[in-house]
C-alpha cells in the first residue's frame, strides 16, 4: 500500500517554483538597471534548471 501524502508536500515545490517565476517577471517589469536585472535573471533561471534537472533524472 502506498502510503498517502498530505497537498502541503504535494505542492510545496511547484508552488515555491511559481512563486519564484513570478517574482522573476515583476523584477524584469520594474527595471531594466542595477540590481534588478540580475534578480530577474537568477528568478527566472532557477525554475528552467530544476527542469532541466528533473529531465535528465527521469531519462537515466
Amino acid at each position: 500500500m502506498t502510503a498517502r501524502r498530505s497537498p502541503n508536500l504535494i505542492w510545496r515545490w511547484p508552488a515555491l517554483l511559481a512563486a519564484l517565476s513570478i517574482f522573476g517577471l515583476f523584477a524584469a517589469l520594474i527595471g531594466q538597471t542595477g540590481i534588478w536585472l540580475p534578480l530577474s535573471w537568477g528568478a527566472l533561471t532557477v525554475p528552467l534548471a530544476v527542469a532541466a534537472i528533473c529531465i535528465v533524472r527521469s531519462r537515466s
